[in-house]
Parts: structure tokens; C-alpha cells; sequence
């Protein structure tokens, strides 16, 4: 037989103190208070510190049909034919001089070298896509510009500024590209030596 239990329930109202609730309310209209001064001065400061990003000197951009081994070849063969112009002109933003001139010998070998490519050429202020280069980052934005488009212009660009001077260099890409080349056969190695040990110290077992 079971025993009987006597059954009680304890009545847990939560008293609501007036005073915690008016020191609740005063805590959130200083929190209301606080956003409203605060959050012009973290958009001004997001601001500054965008436009101090997006300086207005001079970047040259140029840009390859597309990704394919000749496309990428014959972007880094213009740079290296046009590099007298583009370090004349980048001699010249640095002494606040006109580049009309330069832009015009630039475009007349273009025209002469490269007329079987559909290469446009556009200055001023050129959509830039973001760019990462020696620890700087550009945002996406109008730059102040000298823009070489080959053909389509859907392949990876070569990049370069006035302030800082900074140009994308074939030399240090090729140096990456060797250095990986020369990991991944180093790894290699080591694999076939693992492999070889291994065999030996099955054989001797």
C-alpha cells in the first residue's frame, strides 16, 4: 500500500521593488543617452579613417585579357616595354609637373606596338578594385588613375602608386613562385625518403 503524501505548493511571487525597476529604467535612457553621443563620433572617425586610406595620388593599373598563361605573358611584356613612360610619368607626379605629354607618347606606342590587342586607355578617376600591397590596403574606390585595359580586361592586373612608391614586381612574384616550386620538391624528397625507411625497417624486422 502506498503512503499517502501530503501535497503543498509554495507561492514564489517575485516581488517587483520599485526602486530596482527605477534604477533599471535611469540605466537605460543613459545607455540611450551614450549611443546617441557616441555613434556620430565612431561614424566621423570611420570616415577619416577611409579617406586617409584613399589618398588622391596617382595609381597605374594594367590590366590582362584574361588569366591564361600568353594573356598574363603579354600583360608583363607591356609593363616591361612601357615602363620608361610610366617612370617618367611617376617623376613627374612626384614634381607636380603635366603628364599630357607623356600620356601622348604612351598612347602613340600603344597604338604603334600593340594594335592587334584593343587596348583602351583611360586617365583619371578609374574604379579600382581593393588591392593589399606591402602592407597597405587600398579600398575599393574612384582613384585618381592611369587605367591600360587589354581586350577584356578580366585577368589579374599589374599594380602600381606614386605616394607610396610601390609597384608589383615580376622579379619578387617569380622569386615566390620559385620558392613554393622549390617547398613542394623539398616535401617530395622527404616523402620518398619516409617511404624508403620505412620499406628497410620492415625488411629487417
Amino acid at each position: 500500500m502506498l503512503n499517502d503524501y501530503e501535497i503543498t505548493s509554495v507561492d514564489n511571487k517575485n516581488e517587483i521593488h520599485p526602486i530596482i525597476s527605477l534604477l533599471k529604467l535611469v540605466a537605460f535612457a543613459v545607455a540611450i543617452m551614450c549611443s546617441i553621443i557616441l555613434v556620430p563620433n565612431m561614424v566621423d572617425e570611420v570616415y577619416e579613417t577611409r579617406s586617409n586610406l584613399v589618398d588622391d595620388s596617382l595609381k597605374i593599373r594594367v590590366v590582362a585579357n584574361s588569366n591564361t598563361d600568353a594573356d598574363q605573358q603579354l600583360k608583363t611584356e607591356m609593363v616591361e616595354n612601357l615602363t620608361p613612360f610610366l617612370t617618367q610619368i611617376q617623376q613627374n607626379e612626384q614634381a607636380q609637373l603635366d603628364n599630357d605629354e607623356v600620356y601622348a607618347e604612351l598612347a602613340t606606342f600603344v597604338e604603334k606596338n600593340y594594335a592587334d590587342q584593343d587596348v583602351k586607355i583611360n586617365v583619371g578617376d578609374n574604379l579600382i578594385p581593393p588591392k593589399l600591397e606591402s602592407n597597405m590596403f587600398y579600398p575599393q574606390y574612384h582613384y585618381n588613375s592611369l587605367v591600360l585595359t587589354i581586350g577584356e580586361g578580366r585577368g589579374d592586373n599589374w599594380w602600381c602608386t606614386i605616394f607610396a612608391n610601390v609597384c608589383e614586381r615580376k622579379a619578387d612574384k617569380d622569386s615566390e613562385k620559385e620558392e613554393a616550386k622549390k617547398a613542394d620538391e623539398e616535401e617530395e624528397e622527404a616523402k620518398v625518403t619516409f617511404i624508403v625507411w620505412e620499406w628497410v625497417k620492415k625488411l629487417f624486422a
